[in-house]
């Protein structure tokens, strides 16, 4: 009875110092709200245009996207964009590569380099707080590169380890031979050095690559997380990029053909594509990305089912074998291609490719606007998905700075969508289904269809 009392008394007086506690929070603690703000874009003192989102993040990040992608390679320099990639932390002008790799580590920051066949992006990651030498240590590396030879003797072999997982992925081998195979012009490089380039390139050779192509009406300057005073004022004082405008302009042709490659894999991977629309026609590009929803996307889910959609559905008739099927469809600035991706067991593929091909060609021509509401949901589902992560948001942030030099808000996008009509959608859809396409294959091809039994 008594430690009953005794519980009982504490208790009160835990609760009356907590009452307490809490009356003296409300009295003293000012609560700030964050209110969220909109996208700024401007441009340098220079020119180069610098756009950023303030969304309070902890975490910085910047990135530097310049007009330098492998389209952009000629027949002399093969590969130089991949040879780029893992040049970042080499010495510069004013940092030595240990210098700036320990400068880097002390900031807690990191330093990513990626590449499309469009653009060559630097992106710097960092806490809030370090944001200002951090910038230092990217402006350095992007306009201050130095190529010592004698440093990039030491490159190859991680060239050699890309190559090497490439050849290892049977999807990005058939990526790389459906633009091979489709265009002819700058898409048609590769993301990856050829192995007869690799140890080839000079110093010189990069130092004309990045004079052509390192230049301010080719360069914008994304940030995420940062105030964008603060950003311009570092892209004003830190970026002396050449004004020049004497980089190659990367022009391709559809062209569409067939390649095959026989390799000893489990399953077979295929692709069948027609010419796409570019970036530089929006509402072409929303209208193949509801076709694609129509056709199907596959799984979200990690092994996962894709037969239920109109490709999967007619795939499942075909066999009983695991198979996946989705709608593809890839964009650049100028041009892409859409299609459809098909993987499975190497004796079902005569079958199933014939099946997928004959259903996209129905599909294609009795599009119902029920079809394309439902498809324009699963779209806008798909547009906030890619938007979830700051890696996310920064990417499409990137994209849209390069192309069209602004960043759209996601609600413009999304009302973009809905003003698709059923019409754009079948008109679109004729289009493709009346071109000649092209057709890449990887694995044991026996029972593969070739592109002109498929017309």
């Amino acid at each position: 009875m008594i430690g009953h009392k005794l519980r009982r008394i504490c208790s009160s007086k835990y609760l009356n110092h907590f009452r307490a506690a809490q009356n003296l929070a409300k009295s003293e603690i000012e609560i700030e709200v964050l209110h969220k703000q909109d996208a700024q874009v401007t441009q340098s003192t220079a020119g180069i245009t610098v756009a950023s989102v303030e969304n309070y993040s902890p975490v910085s990040n910047v990135s530097v996207v310049l007009k330098a992608g492998s389209r952009y390679e000629d027949h002399n320099n093969k590969g130089i964009v991949h040879l780029l990639r893992n040049c970042a932390t080499l010495s510069t002008m004013n940092n030595t590569a240990f210098a700036l790799t320990r400068n880097l580590e002390v900031l807690g920051a990191k330093l990513f380099v990626t590449s499309s066949r469009d653009h060559l992006i630097y992106t710097l990651q960092c806490a809030r707080d370090n944001v200002d030498p951090a910038l230092q240590l990217l402006a350095d590396v992007v306009c201050n590169p130095a190529y010592k030879p004698w440093e990039l003797t030491e490159v190859p072999p991680r060239l050699d380890v890309d190559l090497a997982m490439h050849n290892a992925n049977p999807e990005s081998v058939l990526l790389e031979a459906l633009h091979k195979i489709s265009f002819r012009g700058g898409l048609g490089n590769s993301l990856f050095s050829p192995s007869f380039m690799i140890g080839k390139h000079t110093t010189e050779m990069l130092e004309d690559f990045v004079r052509d192509h390192y230049t301010v009406p080719r360069t914008s300057v994304v940030g995420l997380g940062i105030p964008h005073d603060d950003l311009q004022e570092s892209v004003n004082q830190l970026f002396n990029l050449k004004e020049s405008q004497s980089g190659t302009e990367g022009t391709s042709k559809f062209a569409p053909g067939e390649l095959r490659v026989e390799a000893n894999i489990p399953n077979v991977h295929t692709a069948i594509v027609a010419e796409g629309a570019g970036l530089n026609n929006p509402k072409e590009a929303l209208s193949l990305g509801v076709l694609e929803s129509i056709l199907g996307l596959g799984s979200h889910v990690g092994l996962g089912g894709c037969s239920f959609s109109k490709l999967g559905e007619a795939a499942a008739k075909s066999t009983i074998n695991p198979f996946h099927v989705s709608g593809l469809n890839i964009k650049y600035s100028d041009t892409g291609l859409f299609g459809v991706y098909i993987a499975g067991q190497p004796e079902d593929m005569n079958q199933l490719v014939k099946s997928v091909v004959a259903q996209m060609k129905a599909s294609a021509k009795s599009i119902s606007a029920s079809d394309v509401e439902t498809a324009k949901h699963k779209l806008k589902a798909k547009i906030l998905l890619e938007r979830e992560t700051n890696s996310d948001v920064l990417a499409a942030m990137c994209a849209e700075v390069a192309q069209y030099g602004k960043v759209s808000d996601v609600k413009e996008i999304l009302k973009s969508v809905d003003e698709i009509t059923a019409a754009d959608v079948s008109n679109i859809a004729a289009k493709v289904v009346k071109a000649k396409p092209a057709m890449a294959s990887v694995g044991k091809l026996h029972s593969t269809p070739h592109v002109d039994e498929l017309l």
